[in-house]
C-alpha cells in the first residue's frame, strides 16, 4: 500500500522536509511513514524554497528505498487564496483514498490559516495521520533535521492526540 503525504509550502525548506525526515525514521511513532507521494503547495512568496525542498525531500526518500517518489506541486496565485488551499488538501487525500493508500496531512509548514485549513481536511475526510513537528527552543530553528537533538523536537500525530 502506498502512503501519501500532503503539505502545504513555507518560505523555509527546513519546515517541509523537517516532518518528513522525522516521518521517516518513526521519531515519535508507533511505526515509520515513508511516503511514496508528496504533494506541496506552491504560491508566489515562497521563492526558491519550494525547488530546493523538491530535491531534498526526493534524496531523502530515496534514501529510505522509495525508488521513484512522486512529488506533486499545486500551485495558488496568491497565499490568502483559501478555496484553492482548500482544493489541494481535498483533492490530494481524495485521490489518496482513491488509490487505496495511507495518507498523512502535515500541518507544520505554512501559515497560521494553511495550517487550520490542512487540519480541518484532514479531520474532515478522515486522514491516517494529522502530522506536525514540534522544536522544543527556536534555538533549531533553520536547522535540518538531522542536526536537531532527539530530545529537542517530536514529531506529533494529532489523529492520535484527539
Amino acid at each position: 500500500m502506498d502512503n501519501v503525504w500532503v503539505s502545504s509550502g513555507s518560505t523555509t525548506v527546513e519546515a517541509m522536509v523537517n516532518p518528513i525526515a522525522a516521518a521517516c525514521a518513526g521519531d515519535g511513532l508507533d511505526s515509520k511513514f515513508i511516503p511514496d507521494t508528496v504533494y506541496f503547495l506552491d504560491n508566489p512568496g515562497l521563492g526558491d524554497a519550494l525547488s530546493d525542498t523538491k530535491v531534498l525531500t526526493r534524496t531523502l526518500l530515496e534514501q529510505y528505498g522509495v525508488e521513484s517518489p512522486t512529488i506533486e506541486t499545486g500551485h495558488i496565485g496568491h497565499e490568502t487564496d483559501f478555496q484553492g488551499i482548500a482544493t489541494h488538501f481535498q483533492d490530494a487525500i481524495a485521490e489518496a483514498h482513491d488509490a487505496a493508500a495511507n495518507v498523512a496531512v502535515d500541518v507544520t509548514p505554512g501559515r497560521k490559516f494553511m495550517s487550520v485549513i490542512a487540519f480541518n481536511a484532514g479531520m474532515t475526510y478522515d486522514v491516517d495521520h494529522i502530522f506536525y513537528f514540534y522544536l522544543e527552543s527556536s534555538d533549531y530553528f533553520s536547522r535540518i533535521y538531522p542536526e536537531i537533538p532527539r530530545t529537542a523536537a517530536k514529531l506529533y500525530d494529532f489523529t492520535e492526540i484527539l
